[in-house]
């Protein structure tokens, strides 16, 4: 292009104008109150809807697996009880899914391994029931998808877990 083509150019082209510029529009987001719901909720977590472990998008998953997307929260189950375990699982899937944080990971362990008789496998009470706990009724309109992490982050010994979003209801 030459320097006059390129004059010719520039005297027809039209600015943009300032007064149409898009603003950022920011929503301040409040949690809502699960009080009464925390007992109900939790019986709902025995009631297993289905053993798939969810559908996430493939590019989603891709920045998963790379470490793109950055781990909001985690939750350590050593130590605890079935029972504990549940109720933790509960609030923190709950309290982290009214707080827009999306990946989470949970690290239950890998149970007690078995000897060489029996191929060094086993698994664990709390890392065959979680799987049952986050495809249950009480966490069904909260979890996208769930799979084992990577091993950097416990491998079969945890579940990372990536949330819907929260959809606010508008008044």
């Amino acid at each position: 292009m030459s320097d006059k083509e390129w004059d010719v150019f520039k005297e027809s082209v039209k600015p943009i104008r300032k007064e149409g510029t898009a603003k950022p529009i920011i929503k301040k987001i409040t949690p809502r109150t699960t009080s009464n719901q925390t007992t109900k909720s939790t019986a709902d977590l025995e009631t297993v809807l289905s053993s798939e472990w969810g559908n996430l998008e493939k590019n989603t998953h891709k920045r998963i697996l790379k470490n793109q997307i950055k781990i909001s929260n985690k939750l350590d189950l050593h130590g605890r009880t079935v029972e504990e375990s549940k109720m933790a699982v509960f609030k923190f899937i709950t309290n982290n899914f009214e707080t827009q944080n999306r990946l989470l990971l949970i690290i239950c362990g890998k149970g007690k391994r078995l000897g060489v008789t029996q191929g060094w496998q086993g698994t664990g009470i709390l890392n065959k029931k979680i799987p049952d706990w986050l495809n249950s009724k009480a966490l069904f309109n909260k979890v996208l998808w769930f799979d084992y992490a990577r091993p950097d982050q416990g491998g079969k010994g945890a579940y990372i877990v990536y949330l819907k979003k929260l959809k606010n209801k508008l008044s």
